[in-house]
């Protein structure tokens, strides 16, 4: 039939040890703890809303970052300016390197 080892018994074993190799259990995965917040099923919904948002068209191109920051200061009052800035300031570092 297969003649894979040129004796019928031995290929029947070959294929035997193929079919329950496929039909074993995947394997669960390990996940590092210090990535465990990422498989919770709330960021993966916010995953799905996102890509959903990208592919609706729905999200804002930014000529520049001082662009993007205003609106992130102008959308959220209550945020923290100094985290706004460091962002602002790490995002042009990551600019210029480019």
């Amino acid at each position: 039939m297969f003649d894979r080892f040129g004796n019928p018994l031995w290929d029947l074993i070959g294929l035997i040890d193929a079919i329950e190799f496929a039909l074993q259990p995947p394997r669960p995965r390990r996940i590092n703890p210090k990535d465990a917040w990422f498989y919770t099923a709330e960021w993966r919904r916010a995953e799905r809303d996102a890509e959903d948002d990208l592919k609706a068209g729905r999200y804002e191109d930014f000529a520049d970052v001082d662009a993007l920051i205003a609106v992130l200061k102008q959308n959220d009052p209550t945020a923290r300016l100094d985290q706004a800035d460091r962002l602002a300031m790490a995002l042009r570092r990551f600019r210029r390197r480019r």
